[in-house]
Formats: structure tokens, C-alpha cells, sequence
């Protein structure tokens, strides 16, 4: 049996079992935590903090082509080839004196 025919039975039986999976999976690290968010804005800072993951390239200015130049030896995941830049708001906790704590991944 070829691989598309079992990756098609394995789903077609996860999907009437109603058992969901994703198929696609990449490992990333944090590479760092900067107010940019390089989609609302190239011109100034975000109003609040994002995570970074990939390319360590986390300027307002970042471009597809900076993205694509970048050495992937340096990117933050497991797939040499994936040379996007992932981003998220970051998360914080709030002690009960009102300490603010950056969450990191993983912990």
C-alpha cells in the first residue's frame, strides 16, 4: 500500500471517530521579546510585547526577503527550511504585590 493511501485511511477513521490531528508539526524556541509587531506597524514600536520565534531578525523593518536571506543555522526551529518568523503577544503573570513575570515557553 502506498503512504497516500494510509495517511488517507488513517484520517478518513480519525475523522469518523471523531478523534482530530494535526499532521504538520514544528519545534521553535523563543528568540527573543520585543515590542514590534512587523504586520501593524514598520515605522515604530507595538503598544505591547510579542515572542519571538525563528530568524533572529525581530525588527519593525523585517521583509520577506530578509526572511529568506537569513542563515538558518541561526533559526530558532528544527526545520532548516522553514524560514518564517512566528510571533505571539507575550504572557505575563501578576504576583499578588503586583510583580509582573514573563512566561517563557516550555516552563
Amino acid at each position: 500500500m502506498r503512504f497516500t493511501d494510509s495517511l488517507l485511511k488513517i484520517t478518513l477513521a480519525a475523522s469518523a471517530s471523531g478523534v482530530y490531528a494535526d499532521f504538520f508539526r514544528n519545534d521553535f524556541l523563543p528568540v527573543g521579546h520585543v515590542r514590534t509587531d512587523p504586520i501593524i506597524t514598520q515605522d515604530c514600536l507595538s503598544d505591547h510585547v510579542h515572542t519571538f520565534y525563528g530568524p533572529p531578525l525581530i525588527y519593525p523593518k523585517v521583509t520577506f526577503d530578509d526572511l529568506r536571506e537569513s542563515d538558518p543555522n541561526l533559526s530558532s526551529g528544527n526545520i532548516l527550511e522553514n524560514q518564517s518568523l512566528y510571533w505571539h503577544p507575550s504572557v505575563y503573570t501578576v504576583a499578588a504585590d503586583g510583580t509582573k513575570s514573563l512566561q517563557e515557553s516550555g516552563k
